[in-house]
């Protein structure tokens, strides 16, 4: 297997080399005092690097390769900006090099001061075909690693969430009800549904639905309508008769476009989460809630956050409907535990974040991960796996953070990038 640059900038960064003996091509002893920060523009690898050759310390830049001789390849002998460049360090010598100025720095060559075990493991790793590349190492993390890996992805999985909201809050000028608003419609529309159900906000202001919220008929008939499901020739029911009725008139009045109904899906979903049952759920929200951003900034507790979805005055006609003209067996209206509890992760937990973030105060972020460490964890195949491999798997900051894992750096095989990863290329180090 040929081995990236990547992996070379993560051994000498983390010292996963044996760093007693070292010495350069020239044969001058070397110490590794600092390998220095990783520069993350252009110029030379690693900066602020300080070492000790030939007993004498030297402060400055540190360039690395695969092979020496792709200092030329990269025409590095032509950019000044590699003057500065006190260490080479390659994994195979086979070409001297010299800087901008003829100066030949000195060359460190790894491959004499690496373990082989290292680079198979590394190999191993992105060869592995198992559900995440580490399965068969990760019993052998210490929990205590693993824990404070977790916690990191979990804040990185908050920022990600919040950042997304940065358009929005610019489209939506800063109105926080609204956005808010939009967040929570794409929640109700959970997995399958959740981009039908944010067009669905986004074409139906939040000040107009908050103008008619005294008239539950008008609320139910402005989110059927705008979702599209007014748009039937015929319907037979009185209910779906006048709902069609009133948005016929408020289409009129506000010039509304109602959505394709073809975007919703309804395959392979159990009847209680179909979208007409979510829609009717959200109607008795917008009918009875008001001022959602408002009430996230200032509840503080899981159950009265909790509280705020449940017993939503759903429509009676939908105890015995899952779609428009078709009775059914009476059955619960009611969003259901879970569902509340995800309503909770996605939507008051991201807004909390994305706040904090925007008024510069920490203690949103520490309010939100305190909600996730109330919250039981949420069950799905990745969540499940994971504790089948031998993860304490409690709270939603377990399952959320699990998630961010195994999307961002499992599947991505970043291995590199993560802390577990780190621990399993420490294994066994050389010393």
């Amino acid at each position: 297997m040929e081995f990236s640059e990547e992996v070379f900038h993560y051994i000498w960064k983390y010292r996963l080399f044996t760093d007693f003996n070292l010495e350069t091509k020239s044969g001058k002893p070397l110490v590794v005092l600092s390998p220095g920060l990783k520069n993350k523009d252009a110029g030379p690898d690693f900066e602020h690097s300080r070492l000790m050759i030939d007993q004498i310390e030297w402060a400055g830049t540190i360039e690395i390769h695969v092979k020496s001789s792709d200092w030329y390849i990269h025409s590095h002998q032509h950019d000044p900006a590699y003057n500065s460049v006190v260490l080479h360090v390659v994994y195979e010598y086979d070409k001297e090099i010299c800087l901008q100025d003829g100066t030949v720095p000195e060359t460190l060559e790894l491959k004499r001061f690496v373990d082989a075990s290292l680079l198979n493991r590394y190999e191993g790793l992105m060869r592995s075909r198992a559900w995440i590349p580490c399965q068969e190492q990760l019993a052998t993390i210490d929990t205590f690693h693993i824990k404070q890996w977790l916690e990191r992805v979990l804040t990185e999985r908050l920022q990600e969430k919040c950042t997304l909201l940065t358009g929005l809050l610019t489209e939506k000028k800063n109105n926080w009800e609204e956005v808010t608003y939009i967040l929570l419609a794409r929640n109700f529309g959970f997995k399958v549904n959740a981009v039908p159900f944010e067009w669905l906000a986004k074409n139906t202001p939040h000040r107009l639905l908050a103008k008619y919220r005294f008239s539950r008929t008008s609320i139910e008939a402005l989110i059927f309508g705008q979702a599209g499901m007014l748009e039937k020739e015929r319907f037979y029911d009185d209910y779906p008769i006048s709902l069609q009725k009133e948005y016929t008139h408020l289409r009129y009045q506000y010039n509304l476009t109602p959505l394709p109904t073809s975007i919703w899906k309804f395959l392979r979903m159990r009847p209680a989460n179909f979208p007409t049952m979510r829609l009717a759920q959200f109607a008795a929200w917008c009918a009875s809630e008001e001022h959602l951003f408002s009430k996230i900034i200032t509840l503080t507790s899981v159950e009265q956050l909790r509280q705020l979805f449940r017993e939503l005055p759903v429509n009676a006609y939908w105890r015995q409907h899952y779609v428009f003209d078709k009775v059914t067996k009476q059955h619960s209206t009611a969003l259901g535990a879970r569902s509340i509890d995800n309503v909770i992760i996605n939507t008051v937990v991201t807004i909390l974040v994305a706040y904090g973030k925007y008024v510069g105060k920490e203690m949103y972020l520490y309010r939100a991960i305190d909600l996730l460490d109330e919250l039981t964890a949420e069950k799905n195949s990745t969540t499940n796996q994971f504790s089948e491999l031998g993860l304490d798997v409690k709270t939603a900051a377990d399952s959320q953070a699990l998630l961010q894992l195994k999307q961002n750096y499992c599947d991505r095989y970043k291995c590199l990038d993560c802390g577990i990863g780190l621990q399993v290329f420490k294994q066994n180090k050389t010393l």
